[in-house]
Order: C-alpha cells, then structure tokens, then sequence
C-alpha cells in the first residue's frame, strides 16, 4: 500500500490538487490508519472551533434519541430451537434410513450386482474422434510454427 506523505496530506488539507487526486486520497483514509494519523495531525484548534460551531448543542440527545426509538430485532429463541430440532431430526432419519438399508442388505446386493450389470453391457466400438483430431493437427502445426520462428530469430540474433 502506497502511502502519502505529510505534505501531500496538507495539499489535501487545503485543496491544493486535482479533484481526481483528491478523490483518491479521501479513498486511501477509510483503509489506512497511518495516513488518518497523519491527516488528523495537521487539524488545528481553530478547524476544530469552526466544526464545533457547526454542530448544533442538542446532536448528541437527538442520536441518543433516534437510537432508543428504532426498532431493535431480537432473534426470536423460539425459531433458533426450531431450526435446531429440524435440523436434528433430518439427521436423524438419514441416520435411521442408512441403517435400515444396511440391515436389509440393500448396500451388499449393490455391491454384488455391480459385476453383473457391467458382464452384461456391450462393449461399444469407440470411433474416432474426427474434430478433435483435426484440433489436435492444428495446434501441433501452429506449434512447429512458432518454434521455426523462434528459431529463425535466434538465428538471426547469433548471425550479428
């Protein structure tokens, strides 16, 4: 991260540059701690007056204010529980249906009819695969290609 340096932040302080700088700089603020630092030194007891003056008497009791009347979401404990029970009972009868399948034997069956479900199927006679073939010609000719001009450059650059 690039930092800036005291009087570039003084520039900025009195709006000495580009819009664009500026705009960059102000962007640079919200991410580096450092440069706050150093922008927050250059504020005199004066800015800090005029700010203050800005500033009405009663700001702090009017946010206080707003904050007690919005509406703060509490999570509802019931729908968390609910959430939980649902998700353990879904386990729960994977769980039970797994072992189930296990006992009847349905996994074994699987195993030992896999090798006779694969006896039974046909080999099939696997065709060329024409345009892949052809893609594979082209880019083993661009290939040669560009090895007969690298060598050719090479040539070239050893013959001066």
């Amino acid at each position: 991260m690039n930092h800036y340096d005291y009087v570039e932040w003084l520039l900025y302080k009195n709006k000495a540059i580009s819009n664009e700088k500026m705009n960059e700089m102000e962007e640079h603020l919200y991410n580096c701690q450092t440069c706050l630092d150093i922008f927050l030194s250059l504020i005199n007891e004066q800015e800090e007056d005029y700010v203050g003056d800005m500033v009405p008497s009663n700001f702090t009791s009017r946010v206080l204010e707003n904050i007690s009347k919005s509406r703060i979401v509490k999570l509802n404990a019931n729908k968390v529980n609910k959430s939980i029970k649902y998700q353990l009972g879904y386990y729960a009868a994977v769980a039970s249906v797994t072992i189930f399948l296990t006992l009847g034997g349905f996994y074994t069956n699987l195993v030992d009819s896999v090798p006779k479900i694969t006896s039974s199927i046909q080999e099939v006679q696997v065709r060329q695969n024409l345009i892949a073939n052809f893609s594979d010609r082209i880019i083993d000719s661009t290939s040669s290609l560009l090895l007969s001009i690298e060598n050719n450059e090479k040539n070239m650059i050893e013959e001066e």
